[in-house]
C-alpha cells in the first residue's frame, strides 16, 4: 500500500495518488477521502460511485467486520465485472476477506475458496454468483471463482459454452456462443459478407462498377477518394479535401471518415497489407453471450485499442422497396440501410452515415439498397444499442466504388476486457407514429427511448 498523505483542513488528498480528491469516496473507519476510481478506492468505477453516499471503507482499514448481505436474485454474476489489480487479490488473501461483499469471512458463515487465485467468498448467490444446486457441487472442492474461470474459458462456468463458434469456421477467428442466463439458443444462419440472393438485387449487382485500382496498392491513399458518380465512368473520384491513409501499423483506424477504400484483388499488394483490415474479417477475440433482459450480446474477452476492427453487419442483401414489403410481416429492426437517405415517416431502420457525392433521389435505375439480418447475418446482428457507445459505423468501400460498401462497425475508444460492446443505432425518438421503444441501455446520457 502506498503511504497516507496528510490531509489539511481545506484540501483532501487521496492516500492512494496523492492528489487533490476532485470527486470521490470518504472511508467510514479512517475518514480519509479517496478518489472514485479502480486504482484508489480498490472498487469497481460503478461500486465506487454507488458508495458515495453509504457507508464506505477503505482497504486500509480492511477488513469490516459484519453479516454478508442479503442474496439478490437480480445482481449479475461476478464474470460481468473481471477483476482488474493483482494487489488486491494479494490483501484479500493476506486478510481473509470475501472477494464478492468485502467482509471478513469466518464464524458461522460458510465460504468457498478458489483453487486458482486461493480467493475466499461467502457461500452465497450475492457473493458468486452461483444457484443453490451449483453452490452445494462447489462445496466439494476444484472451484473456480467467475474471474478465474473467465480468464481461462471466458465465461463463469465452462456448461455455459453452446457453441464453439457461432460462425461456423467462417471467420478468421472463432467466435463462441454463451448464455449463463436461460436455456435460449438463436436460429439464424451465419454469413461472413452479404448474401445476394434476392433476384432484384443480384441483378442491380450485376451493373455496380467494380473498384479497379489497375495491380497498384492504395494504402497510402485511402481516404483520398469519394465513391464513383455517374459521370466518372465507375472509378472513384479523387478528393480533395482529405487525403492519406486510414489505417496505423497495427490495423487501427486513425480517424473516422464518411468514406474508406482498401485494397482488394486487383491491387498487387498480400494479405499483411495495412489497408486490408475489414476484407480479412472479425480478427478480435469476440463471444456473444446472453444479458440479463437485453437479449443478446457481444463483448470481447481481450482489451481493445481505440480504433480496432471489430466486425461488419452483414445479412441479405435487398432493395429498399422490397424491404418495405417484407418488414409488414416480421419485425424490421435488423434492417440497415446503405444509402443514409431518409424514407418517408419511419425512421426505424439501422443507417450508415457515408456522405453521399450526388444528390440524385434513389429511383428505378439507382435503387436504394439496405442489409437484412433478421434470418441471416454475421456476429454484428447481437451488438446492442447504447445511447453512449463504445463502437461506431464506418462505411468502407472494398469491392465496389459505388453504391454498395461494407458496414463495419469500429471501437470509439479503448474498451476493457468482458466490456459488452455496443454501437448507437441512430433511431429518433417520436419517428415511428403511434410506436415507441424504451431504451434499456443504461447509460448516464440515455435518451429514455430508442424510438
Amino acid at each position: 500500500m502506498r503511504r497516507r498523505a496528510s490531509r489539511s483542513a481545506d484540501v483532501n488528498v487521496c492516500p492512494m495518488c496523492l492528489k487533490v480528491v476532485e470527486f470521490g469516496v470518504i472511508c467510514e473507519s479512517c475518514a480519509c477521502s479517496f478518489c472514485a476510481t479502480e486504482e484508489c478506492c480498490g472498487r469497481s468505477v460503478n461500486a465506487a460511485f454507488g458508495a458515495a453516499s453509504k457507508e464506505w471503507c477503505c482497504l486500509n482499514c480492511f477488513p469490516r467486520q459484519g453479516a454478508p448481505p442479503a442474496d439478490d436474485a437480480s445482481l449479475p454474476p461476478p464474470a460481468a465485472a473481471i477483476e482488474l489489480l493483482a494487489w488486491r487479490r494479494a490483501f484479500r488473501v493476506f486478510v481473509d476477506a470475501c472477494a464478492g461483499c468485502d467482509l471478513r469471512l469466518g464464524g458461522a458463515q460458510p465460504a468457498l475458496r478458489c483453487e486458482e487465485c486461493e480467493l475466499g467468498f461467502h457461500a452465497s448467490a450475492r457473493c458468486t454468483g452461483l444457484s443453490a444446486a451449483k453452490l452445494a457441487a462447489a462445496a466439494g472442492g476444484g472451484w473456480r471463482c467467475a474471474t478465474c474461470a473467465a480468464r481461462e474459458w471466458g465465461m463463469a462456468s465452462p456448461d455455459a459454452l453452446l457453441l464453439a463458434d457461432v460462425s461456423g469456421g467462417q471467420e478468421p477467428r472463432q467466435i463462441p456462443l454463451v448464455n449463463e442466463v436461460d436455456d435460449e439458443r438463436p436460429d439464424f444462419e451465419y454469413v461472413r459478407q452479404v448474401a445476394w440472393r434476392n433476384p432484384r438485387s443480384l441483378k442491380m449487382r450485376a451493373s455496380l462498377p467494380a473498384a479497379d485500382w489497375r495491380g497498384r496498392c492504395i494504402a497510402a491513399e485511402a481516404c483520398s477518394y469519394l465513391p464513383a458518380s455517374r459521370t466518372s465512368g465507375g472509378r472513384p473520384v479523387l478528393r480533395s479535401d482529405v487525403s492519406g491513409a486510414a489505417y496505423n501499423s497495427e490495423g487501427c483506424l486513425m480517424f473516422a471518415r464518411d468514406t474508406i477504400f482498401e485494397c482488394n484483388s486487383s491491387c498487387s499488394c498480400d494479405a499483411s497489407c495495412t489497408n486490408r483490415v475489414v476484407g480479412k474479417g472479425v480478427w478480435a477475440p469476440l463471444q456473444v453471450f446472453k444479458t440479463k433482459g437485453r437479449g443478446w450480446g457481444v463483448r470481447s474477452t481481450k482489451a481493445l485499442a481505440a480504433g480496432s476492427f471489430i466486425c461488419e453487419y452483414t445479412g441479405e442483401m435487398l432493395l429498399d422497396s422490397d424491404a418495405d414489403h417484407a418488414g409488414t410481416s416480421y419485425d424490421d429492426s435488423y434492417l440497415f440501410n446503405l444509402d443514409g437517405e431518409e424514407k418517408g415517416q419511419v425512421s426505424k431502420r439501422r443507417r450508415t452515415s457515408h456522405l453521399r457525392n450526388e444528390a440524385a433521389e434513389a429511383n428505378d435505375k439507382n435503387p436504394a439498397l439496405c442489409v437484412d439480418a433478421g434470418r441471416t447475418g454475421s456476429v454484428a446482428r447481437f451488438v446492442n444499442h447504447c445511447c453512449e457507445p463504445n463502437l461506431f459505423v464506418q462505411s468502407v468501400y472494398v469491392e465496389y466504388s459505388r453504391h454498395v460498401h461494407r458496414i463495419a462497425l469500429f471501437a470509439a475508444r479503448d474498451i476493457l476486457a468482458f466490456e459488452e460492446l455496443t454501437y448507437d443505432y441512430g433511431y429518433v425518438v417520436g419517428s415511428v407514429e403511434g410506436k415507441s421503444l424504451k431504451c434499456l441501455c443504461g447509460a448516464a446520457g440515455c435518451r429514455g427511448y430508442l424510438f
